[in-house]
C-alpha cells in the first residue's frame, strides 16, 4: 500500500459542513455524474457499496469523493509507481557548483557580518516570514500530541513550539533595535494536519502564543490524499469511506493557497520566507545570516544543511 502525495483539498469529512449545518443527500443526477467521472478514470470501484449505505454515509462518501480529481490522482499514482526515466536512464542527482554555495565555517568574517546586517534590515522592514511544517504527532516519542508540544528534555522543560517562538521574538527585538522601530513582525505560519490542528491551536492559546502577537500567528491545515494500492487503485477504509493520508511536506504549496496564507503574505509585503520542520530543535528561525545570504544572491530558493564531519561505516 502506498499513499501517493500531492496537494488536493477535501471540503468536509462527514455529513456536517464546517459551519455545522447538515448537508442534503445529493441528487441522482449528481451521483451519476460523479460515478461516471470515477468510472472513466477506472476508479469506479469506490462506489461498489454505495447503494448499501445509510443516507448519512452516502452523503459523507459523496462529499469526500467530490473533493478529489480521480484523473489527477491517477497521474500522481503513475509518477510514484513508475518514475519517468530520462534517455532510458533514471534521473541522477548532481551536486551544486561551488559558486552556488557558502559556508559559515569557511566564509570571511566580513561576509558573515554583511549577511547578518542585511538580513536584520530585511526583517526590520517586515519583509521576512516563517513557515513551519508541524503536521506530525509525537508517536515515535511516546506521545499522541503534536510534535511541537513535546518536551525534549531541557532543564527548562520548554516545548519545541516555545523554543521556536522565543527565537522569533528575539530576532524581532534585534531587528527592531537595529532599525530603531517598535513595529517589527515576523509572521509565523504553522501548517498542521487534520489530527494536530485542534490540539495545536489549543496549545498556543493556553500559552498565550508564547509572547507573540496573535495577529502574526496563523495556524492552517495541510490536505489529504487517498491511499493507493500497488496497482494504482484507490483504497477504501470502509464501505462508505476512502482511506486517506496527509499529503506530506509537498502539500504545503496547495495549503498555502487554500488557506489564504499567500494572500496574507502579499498584503504584508513579504519578500523572503524561511520554511522548516518542527522537529528541528536547533533551527535558527529567520536566521539573519541565511536570509541575508539568500537575498544577496537573489535566488528563488536556498537550502541550509549541516556538513557531515565523518563517515560512519557499518557492517
Amino acid at each position: 500500500m502506498q499513499a501517493v502525495k500531492q496537494a488536493l483539498h477535501i471540503g468536509t469529512n462527514g455529513t456536517n459542513g464546517t459551519n455545522g449545518t447538515a448537508h442534503a443527500e445529493p441528487t441522482p443526477e449528481a451521483i451519476a455524474q460523479l460515478k461516471q467521472k470515477y468510472t472513466d478514470a477506472k476508479q469506479g470501484h469506490v462506489f461498489n457499496f454505495y447503494d448499501t449505505l445509510k443516507t448519512d454515509e452516502k452523503i459523507a462518501l459523496y462529499e469526500q469523493l467530490a473533493g478529489f480529481d480521480p484523473v489527477r490522482i491517477n497521474e500522481y499514482a503513475q509518477r510514484a509507481l513508475k518514475p519517468v526515466e530520462t534517455d532510458g536512464k533514471p534521473p541522477v542527482l548532481e551536486p551544486l557548483p561551488e559558486s552556488a554555495t557558502a559556508s559559515i565555517l569557511d566564509s570571511k568574517p566580513e561576509d558573515l557580518t554583511k549577511w547578518y546586517e542585511s538580513g536584520l534590515d530585511l526583517i526590520g522592514k517586515n519583509q521576512v516570514a516563517v513557515v513551519l511544517m508541524a503536521g506530525g504527532q509525537g508517536t515515535r516519542l511516546g506521545s499522541s500530541a503534536p510534535k511541537g508540544c513535546y518536551d525534549i528534555g531541557l532543564p527548562s522543560h520548554k516545548s519545541l513550539f516555545q523554543i521556536q517562538a522565543e527565537r522569533i521574538r528575539k530576532v524581532q527585538e534585534l531587528a527592531a533595535k537595529k532599525s530603531n522601530t517598535d513595529n517589527v513582525a515576523v509572521p509565523w505560519y504553522v501548517m498542521t494536519s487534520g489530527p494536530t490542528r485542534g490540539p495545536t491551536e489549543e496549545f498556543f492559546e493556553q500559552n498565550n502564543y508564547f509572547g507573540l502577537d496573535r495577529a502574526n500567528v496563523q495556524i492552517f491545515e495541510q490536505g489529504v490524499l487517498p491511499c493507493i494500492s500497488n496497482e494504482g487503485k484507490i483504497l477504501l477504509e470502509s464501505k462508505g469511506r476512502v482511506a486517506v493520508a496527509p499529503d506530506g511536506n509537498g502539500g504545503i504549496y496547495q495549503a498555502l493557497v487554500l488557506w489564504g496564507v499567500l494572500d496574507d503574505m502579499r498584503k504584508r509585503g513579504i519578500q523572503h520566507i524561511h520554511a522548516y520542520c518542527v522537529d528541528n530543535c536547533l533551527v535558527k528561525v529567520a536566521d539573519p545570516v541565511f536570509v541575508g545570504f539568500s537575498a544577496e544572491h537573489n535566488v528563488d530558493i536556498a537550502t541550509k544543511v549541516v556538513p557531515r564531519r565523518r563517515r560512519i561505516l557499518r557492517d
